[in-house]
């Protein structure tokens, strides 16, 4: 055989397939590729159903999830040509979704000459051969149902096979984001449970963690932050003042102004934070810093390193502002609580000087105070 006649490798792997052994293939492929970038339940949904109207060439493609809490199926997600189908509820027993999701078969064919008594038609849709795929944890978990349907040609064996394979596909996925779902509030769950120690000191007012992590998130969200950046930012924010749990009561909840040598005592929390959640497994490098540089201030004077400007990490910029805001706006050991519109007056003031001038702007803007004439700096005493 000349070299010219050489079969590649690609083609030594699809010669002898028939033709439609190989676009099942790719349409394995393109589905498992699309899968491994979904994200939420809600992307998983749009995949299947959209991919199931192009790659089996259906009429429609309708994804049913199932709500553990009120026992039904509701229309979630749906592609092609449809009705009203979107929204729909369909209560336990109710209609041929409901027959495949208690039903034994991987994939419940149904033809469109004969149509139990129990099939749910929305008003004006054509008649139609239909396939429900349930999709189904190992351990018997109901996630949903997928379905697809279409007039003619009739569904065959290698449309419910590949239905099937769809369903499985969307199974897997869905049990991973649900699983992380799961990791991530218990982790939560646990980083404010480590916030509410602190306020358990009394030196903050109640509700000081909770305010903080979703004022953080709403203003990193405004300055376009990617969701692993929100993430640990909002883990830095749970866990900003950790480090305080080591501070003795009779500096950490001291009425009047510290000695230079208990203010001493009181900075080093962020270094003390910083070192006890390094223990914790697979944390990011986000968090530290939000941890060990909240508090350094745009024109290098703050602690613990004397950052300046950009050299402070972008996450711990961020929750300087609203950490100093909260502070501000609620009752401590030290100060009374400010109104809010003296609180945004303070920290538009010390843009540029505390805090990163475009964090300031963006959180003015959030809090609909964007449009406000800046303050001047008071003067230094």
């Amino acid at each position: 055989m000349s070299p010219r006649s050489t079969p590649t490798t690609s083609q030594s792997a699809w010669s002898g397939q028939p033709q439609e052994d190989q676009a099942d293939l790719a349409a394995l492929l393109e589905l498992s590729q699309a899968m491994l970038g979904a994200q939420t339940a809600a992307e998983v949904e749009e995949v299947l159903t959209r991919l199931s109207v192009r790659l089996l060439e259906t009429r429609y493609a309708l994804f049913l999830r199932y709500w553990q809490e009120q026992d039904v199926l509701r229309v979630t997600t749906q592609a092609g040509q449809y009705a009203a189908e979107l929204g729909t509820v369909l209560y336990r027993g109710q209609g041929l979704s409901w027959q495949a999701a208690l039903g034994p078969e991987a994939v419940l064919r149904v033809h469109r000459d004969a149509l139990p008594p129990q099939a749910v038609l929305q008003p004006g849709t054509p008649r139609q051969s239909a396939l429900f795929a349930p999709l189904r944890t190992s351990g018997g978990r109901l996630l949903g149902i997928l379905t697809v349907g279409r007039i003619a040609p009739d569904f065959t064996r290698r449309d419910e096979t590949l239905l099937a394979t769809f369903a499985n596909a969307g199974t897997v996925t869905l049990e991973r984001i649900y699983q992380t779902q799961q990791a991530n509030a218990t982790r939560d769950g646990a980083l404010l449970a480590l916030g509410l120690a602190l306020e358990a000191r009394d030196y903050e007012t109640q509700g000081h963690t909770s305010r903080t992590v979703t004022l953080a998130q709403e203003l990193g969200g405004r300055l376009g932050l990617e969701a692993a950046e929100l993430d640990a930012l909002r883990q830095g924010a749970y866990l900003h003042d950790i480090g305080k749990l080591s501070v003795p009561d009779s500096v950490l909840l001291k009425p009047g102004p510290l000695t230079p040598a208990e203010r001493t005592v009181m900075q080093e929390h962020v270094r003390t934070g910083e070192a006890l959640v390094r223990h914790i497994p697979t944390i990011p490098a986000g968090v530290l810093a939000v941890i060990r540089s909240h508090h350094e201030r745009w024109d290098g004077q703050g602690y613990p390193d004397g950052l300046p400007g950009e050299a402070i990490p972008l996450l711990a910029r961020i929750f300087a502002v609203v950490d100093v805001f909260d502070a501000l706006t609620h009752q401590r050991p030290y100060h009374a609580a400010r109104p809010i519109e003296e609180a945004l007056a303070l920290i538009r003031a010390e843009a540029g000087h505390h805090f990163d001038p475009a964090v300031v702007a963006a959180f003015l803007e959030l809090l609909g105070d964007g449009a406000s004439e800046p303050t001047p700096a008071p003067p230094t005493p």
